[in-house]
């Protein structure tokens, strides 16, 4: 006999747990569901049927996995939510009856929840961290730009968050300076990108890609929920902190560097912090093997392979159980030391970052050290956080105005090569400012460039008040600039040229001259690139000029070429459109102006969609009315000619 299944207790309805009945299971308020939710990565999902996976109720409701609950009920996170339930309780309690004593004493025994095995769980190798760093990367230097109080009497973030968020920016970048590892630039509209390589397991570099915001004044909404906010900076700051200290302890560093406050109070950015050797390894026990680290013996290993010199197999063979475990044991994520264990680094040797990074390393790429022979002055209204990284991470030396009082000071101004500046400046300022000494005057699009080059490039177009060439993205193929429809315009454009020719056969005699200069410019025209007819034939979208701009940067052509290029093919397209029938032109127009009208209607609201039909509609019909009304008085005015011719 079948067995009888009970309404409720299979499929969807078994799957699936809403939220009430997630917060009632977990014995826990909506905040802290929310918190745990985003601290271990759990999100709701959409059933295909959303009525059984309700047992039967078409109410609205928040789906998740009945198994991503469950999973949730052995969390220990748990165990310190309700342990600061119950602190909050008597510390209400013991503020309310004024006893200070108690109160003070429960603040000092509070239960703080740590995210170290969140982690570990969700981040089980230093390569997955790694590639998951631009997300955290985003948010920390969002968090470090916030005023400390952007609403008079209300903290909506607290000022030693922020912070540390400047801290964690500044070691991250130090860290670039320190190992060159500065690969792409890209000024967006957004704010800067920059992209480095880390390294990830096995040796690979891993590209690590994350944007900072220019530096404006940044006005805070007030309609913004902070508390979500917070609980994804919480979980990335920790994060960051153990990415970092398994790169600093790599590079033979203690992390985290100390800071000189003298120059911090200065209002120096990186260098502010101190690179320290550690001590084990500085210090040692006198011998030369213990000075050399892990990531050096690699090196070294990996330059004896590639020199050929290891031909003798026996020597240098290494058991595979023993390669194995030093292999497991180099690629764990090491844990960040806690509180109480103290380093002493006052007697290790103590290296600013900028004298390391005179220090040309064996590994590093002469590309990552494209600035090593110059040395920079950055103008007043440049950007000292941004230029000041670039530069010195590809091995430059930078004098700002906050380290050198003028620039007209003999020993500083005499080692400058180059002048970053951001305005208009006149020949006689600048012979007035240079003197005798030989500067190279550049805007500082210039340094972006020779990054994503990889060489540096003529300074010529980079002039004080020059209009700058294209500034192009250096991440071509990664989805930013892919344009398939350009292909689609090309394969129209050459049917379009082809019905040109067939027609101009079949013209008179009369026009021979005239058809042979067509078909002349119809050969110039099939010699230029596709992106390019295609800008010509509609010269205001900014798309199509975008795209002819890529085509002409990768084939090598010049700004100058370019836009004479461009003139002339849309000059030719223009003077065959004039000479023809206005139809085609008119139903091609007609045809860009739909799909521009689906492009505007993805971006709507579903009411407002809604409302455009609705007037999209009407103006039809009144159109059709309208036609129909001329179509009656042509008539009867055609009826009445014949009246009068009969008479």
């Amino acid at each position: 006999m079948a067995k009888i299944k009970k309404r409720g207790e299979s499929g969807a309805a078994k799957n699936y747990i809403t939220r009430n009945q997630a917060i009632k299971k977990l014995q826990i308020s909506l905040s802290d569901f929310r918190r745990l939710c985003i601290l271990k990565g759990i999100y709701p999902r959409e059933p295909l049927n959303k009525k059984k996976a309700n047992k039967g109720s078409s109410a609205p409701a928040s789906f998740y996995y009945h198994k991503d609950i469950q999973y949730l009920l052995h969390e220990p996170l748990l165990v310190k939510f309700r342990e600061h339930k119950a602190f909050a309780k008597k510390l209400a309690r013991a503020l309310g009856r004024q006893e200070w004593g108690l109160a003070k004493n429960l603040e000092d025994a509070k239960p703080i929840a740590r995210l170290d095995h969140l982690v570990k769980e969700r981040y089980p190798t230093f390569t997955l961290a790694l590639q998951d760093l631009q997300d955290p990367l985003n948010l920390v230097h969002l968090f470090s730009t916030l005023p400390t109080n952007p609403v008079p009497g209300k903290t909506l973030v607290p000022s030693e968050v922020i912070a540390e968020c400047s801290r964690l920016i500044a070691e991250w970048k130090l860290w670039a300076v320190k190992t060159h590892s500065l690969r792409k630039v890209f000024l967006g509209v957004k704010g800067v990108y920059y992209e480095i390589d880390a390294p990830g397991q096995g040796g690979d570099p891993v590209s690590v890609r994350w944007l900072e915001g220019y530096e404006f004044q940044q006005h805070v909404p007030h309609d913004v929920d902070f508390r979500i906010l917070l609980t994804f900076l919480e979980l990335y700051r920790t994060l960051l902190s153990f990415v970092m200290f398994k790169l600093y302890t790599e590079e033979n560093l203690v992390y985290p560097p100390p800071m000189d406050t003298e120059l911090d109070e200065r209002g120096e950015n990186l260098g502010a912090l101190k690179l320290v050797e550690r001590k084990e390894n500085a210090e040692g026990s006198g011998s030369a093997a213990s000075k050399v680290s892990k990531k050096e013996v690699r090196r070294a290993i990996k330059g004896i392979k590639a020199a050929g010199a290891a031909n003798d197999d026996n020597d240098v063979e290494m058991d595979q159980d023993e390669q194995d475990a030093q292999d497991e044991e180099e690629e764990e994520f090491v844990e960040r030391p806690s509180k109480d264990v103290n380093e002493d680094v006052s007697s290790a040797p103590l290296t600013t970052y900028s004298s390391l990074a005179k220090t040309a390393q064996t590994s590093s790429s002469p590309a990552s050290l494209l600035f090593a022979p110059y040395t920079f002055y950055l103008s007043r209204e440049t950007s000292s956080k941004t230029w000041e990284f670039v530069i010195r991470a590809m091995g430059g030396r930078v004098i700002t105005s906050l380290t050198a009082p003028s620039p007209n000071d003999t020993p500083l101004a005499d080692s400058i090569t180059h002048v970053i500046i951001d305005r208009p400046m006149t020949e006689e300022r600048m012979r007035e400012m240079q003197g005798d000494r030989k500067w190279t005057w550049v805007q500082p699009q210039w340094l972006a460039d020779c990054v994503n080059k990889g060489k540096v490039v003529g300074a010529g177009e980079y002039a004080p008040g020059q209009l700058l060439p294209p500034h192009l993205s250096p991440w071509e193929g990664d989805g930013e600039l892919e344009r398939p429809w350009l292909e689609n315009n090309a394969e129209a454009i050459a049917a379009d040229a082809e019905g040109e020719g067939a027609e101009a056969i079949v013209e008179d005699d009369e026009d021979e001259d005239e058809d042979e200069d067509d078909e002349a410019e119809q050969k110039d025209d099939a010699a230029l690139p596709p992106a390019l007819l295609a800008a010509a034939q509609n010269p205001s979208d900014p798309t199509l000029l975008h795209a002819a701009e890529l085509e002409a940067e990768r084939t090598g052509t010049s700004h100058a070429a370019f836009t004479a290029q461009l003139k002339s093919a849309t000059k030719a397209h223009q003077a065959a459109n004039a000479g023809q029938n206005g139809a085609p032109a008119a139903a091609k127009a007609k045809k860009a102006g739909e799909g521009e009208e689906d492009l505007r209607k993805i971006m709507m609201s579903n009411k407002k969609a809604k409302l455009y039909e609705k007037m999209k509609y009407g103006n039809k019909q009144k159109a059709e009315e309208r036609e129909k009304l001329e179509s009656k008085r042509k008539a009867i005015e055609q009826r009445k000619r014949k009246e009068l011719k009969g008479r």
